[in-house]
């Protein structure tokens, strides 16, 4: 389904996020390709770019929009914003085309905060009535962030603990009380220098100020009393993640 404004999208923490539907339509496979993979927008930086690749042998259509990203109830939110514009918001694209995306501030000034935003990028599909099969198309989603003046601190400060969803399974929770977002990868049980990893890979992001819950795929019995660590923001060692106080 696609994200439409204002509703909670799920699990959004990769840095690029390809989400593949079945439709009808020819048998060929994707081709959109977006990079980079997020972006950083100085105090003073009022615009960057993104580079859509079309890859394969056929055109394909683009559409390319702007979220502001918060997080509640432990949940991605993307919501409708007027902070970042893109241009172009349509695209086709020919074979082996390249295309230049800029993504400008609508206001110049920098904020007093850390702010953030993803851009989503939909490779939309193709209708043609003559042919059958599967088609696949890529949805990607870029975290961009907003730097504040360069005199307001930017830090992570991280606190964790065991908690279950609402179908009973276990879960990651994750508080960030710090200013600055948090990365995380690898997520492992035990001691730092010698974790278990649970969770290999990119597990997602935790913003400034803002709590995020991930399920775990562990049975609840490994998991009692367990320390946990990650790769934080790209960081090639373990960082242990500080145990949060029990939830009242």
């Amino acid at each position: 389904m696609p994200i439409s404004a204002g509703r909670r999208p799920g699990r959004l923490g990769c840095a690029v996020l390809g989400w593949l539907w079945l439709l009808m339509g020819s048998a060929t496979a994707a081709s959109l390709q977006v990079a980079p993979t997020s972006l950083q927008l100085t105090p003073r930086q009022n615009a960057d770019a993104l580079w859509l690749t079309n890859s394969g042998t056929t055109p394909v259509q683009v559409q390319v929009r702007v979220f502001e990203w918060r997080q509640d109830a432990g949940q991605d939110q993307l919501l409708p914003t007027t902070d970042l514009q893109v241009s172009p918001p349509m695209q086709s694209l020919a074979a082996g085309q390249q295309q230049l995306i800029r993504v400008v501030r609508s206001e110049p000034t920098p904020p007093a905060s850390q702010r953030a935003y993803r851009v989503i990028v939909d490779e939309l599909p193709t209708v043609d009535p003559r042919r059958s099969g599967m088609q696949f198309v890529l949805r990607y989603s870029m975290p961009v962030f907003v730097q504040p003046d360069k005199d307001a601190p930017l830090q992570h400060t991280l606190q964790a603990r065991l908690t279950r969803l609402d179908d009973g399974r276990p879960a990651l929770e994750v508080h960030n009380s710090g200013s600055s977002y948090a990365q995380l990868a690898d997520i492992g049980l035990g001691p730092a220098n010698r974790p278990q990893i649970i969770h290999p890979g990119l597990l997602g992001y935790v913003l400034g100020g803002q709590t995020m819950r991930w399920p775990l795929d562990v049975p609840a019995a490994r998991l009692a009393g367990a320390t946990f660590s990650a790769k934080i923001n790209g960081e090639s060692a373990q960082t242990p993640l500080p145990a949060a106080p029990p939830a009242r």
